[in-house]
């Protein structure tokens, strides 16, 4: 009978494997053996096993005969398929979130976004960007909030994951920000005016230059 690790373990396995992956000690693209990857979460060869198979569930590495793992490689198909799903399922959220909007999460967030649009004016500090990141989330989040589906909940989170890859692929500047955080603004707008329409609308513009910006095409700042 095949040993099966506990799974607190295989838990840790996995959870460390992401953090590696987000804090870029493993890169996209990458190659590595099952050795290396027990050295670097300094976990024993079982649990590492275990989580593999999860792993490569998620979409987050492949296992390639001959030449071992491969870290999910963010390319144009991996970027294109992400950004599709996105703008899917977030669609639908602002939708449904224009016609009972939560004025309380949305108006804190969006005095939140302002001040980060201000600040962007003259701080460009890796600090500025970071809480940027997280504002971003946040409203994205708020969003998906509105499904009461487990599944729709699991798939964005694996999605999440693939969006942050995708973020690490790219260079996030202030104006980047400053022109995302503009974005948001429209967003949650169209939401507290119970404008289905245009909360959808602006929700598509937002995450249609964000998948432009990943695929390395011009951006217009003006």
């Amino acid at each position: 009978m095949e040993n099966i690790m506990p799974a607190p373990l295989r838990q840790i396995a996995y959870t460390k494997f992401r953090e590696s992956l987000f804090e870029q000690s493993l890169k996209p693209g990458q190659f590595v053996s099952q050795r290396e990857l027990c050295n670097l979460l300094d976990l024993p060869m079982g649990a590492v096993r275990e989580a593999l198979k999860r792993l490569e569930a998620d979409g987050l590495i492949s296992l390639i005969a001959q030449r071992g793992i491969q870290i999910a490689d963010v390319n144009v198909k991996f970027i294109n398929e992400a950004f599709e799903f996105r703008i899917l399922i977030e669609s639908e959220a602002a939708r449904r979130m224009a016609t009972d909007p939560d004025r309380a999460a949305l108006n804190d967030l969006r005095s939140r976004t302002t001040d980060t649009i201000e600040q962007a004016e003259d701080d460009s500090s890796a600090e500025l960007l970071q809480k940027g990141l997280d504002v971003d989330l946040e409203l994205h989040a708020l969003l998906i909030g509105v499904f009461s589906n487990e599944l729709i909940h699991e798939s964005y989170r694996l999605l999440e994951d693939k969006i942050r890859l995708i973020r690490l692929n790219g260079k996030y500047t202030s104006k980047r920000l400053k022109v995302a955080m503009l974005e948001h603004i429209e967003i949650i707008d169209a939401i507290l005016e119970g404008n289905e329409e245009a909360a959808v609308k602006a929700l598509r513009n937002h995450l249609s230059t964000s998948w432009r910006r990943s695929l390395g095409q011009p951006e217009d700042f003006s």
